[in-house]
């Protein structure tokens, strides 16, 4: 399945995507008993009953069913709880600074009021100098996880997507710490869809791109993290309870603006397009 959150913002309705894409299934209009938001949805047990109504869309009554032409999506998770990031999660991203790789992740987290959609804008800050991109493969929490194994991670996970760490660099540099420069509202579009476990694939092996204006700017694939998801959840859910809802970006390849020589930053109107193979792609301009 690929669930979305669609409509207007702070109205967002949950909804599957059918027929590749072209049209979204208002899952509460289509069985009332179905949540009509992503949060209540993942808090209760209504997977079965989802697949069951999505088997054959052929009945749906057509005030269920919308063009997704002209809707706006929002984050899956338009008002997660946690957004748990990991830094220096990538072999070719600890290379291309000379770092050792991390013997344990490294932890930070972004303000959920960075949440935004996959194809809404992203706001350049007053006063902000040094604008960068970051490609990531997002996990999206499906139950309550504490104290996790790495070999039962997968029980805990609704599913993937794509997920944007836009990062101001002056402030994360400069404060020393790096919640502020990652945490400006609309720094963390993410999306356009959870997409279950069963339809995502291999998630430890997607290939994982991102574009500014047309030019390829990071280009890897999952299988070089250094701590794979199940070690991601095993770790933080040792003393961090994780709730539905809750979404893991679980770090960035080489490539990114900063460190490009010159540094390759971004500005007001660039375009930035971001890809998970099979995952969706996130289109985000700079505003």
């Amino acid at each position: 399945m690929r669930l979305v959150s669609f409509g207007p913002l702070g109205q967002e309705r949950l909804g599957a995507l059918i027929e590749n894409g072209a049209r979204i299934v208002d899952l509460n209009r289509a069985d009332a008993s179905i949540p009509a938001e992503m949060l209540p949805f993942l808090r209760g047990d209504f997977w079965a009953r989802t697949q069951a109504l999505l088997a054959d869309t052929s009945k749906l009554a057509p005030q269920a069913v919308v063009k997704r032409a002209g809707v706006r999506l929002g984050a899956p998770v338009p008002r997660p709880g946690l957004i748990v990031c990991i830094g220096l999660n990538y072999k070719d991203h600890a290379d291309e600074q000379g770092h050792p790789y991390p013997p344990a992740p490294l932890l930070f987290s972004k303000g959920p009021m960075a949440a935004c959609g996959p194809e809404d804008d992203v706001v350049y800050p007053e006063g902000v100098e040094q604008l960068d991109y970051e490609v990531e493969l997002g996990v999206i929490i499906g139950k309550t996880a504490k104290k996790v194994q790495a070999e039962d991670a997968g029980k805990f996970i609704a599913g993937y997507c794509v997920f944007h760490d836009v990062s101001a660099r002056c402030a994360q540099f400069g404060d020393k710490q790096w919640f502020r420069g990652k945490s400006f509202d609309t720094f963390a579009p993410f999306g356009p869809a959870l997409v279950t476990p069963d339809e995502a694939g291999d998630a430890g092996n997607l290939n994982i791109t991102c574009k500014v204006n047309g030019e390829t700017r990071q280009n890897s694939s999952t299988s070089k993290l250094i701590h794979g998801i199940p070690k991601l959840v095993e770790y933080i859910t040792r003393g961090i309870t994780l709730q539905p809802g809750d979404v893991i970006a679980t770090g960035t390849p080489s490539g990114v603006g900063v460190f490009f020589k010159p540094p390759k930053l971004l500005k007001r109107g660039d375009t930035v397009e971001l890809e998970v193979q099979g995952l969706g792609k996130l289109v985000n301009r700079i505003v």
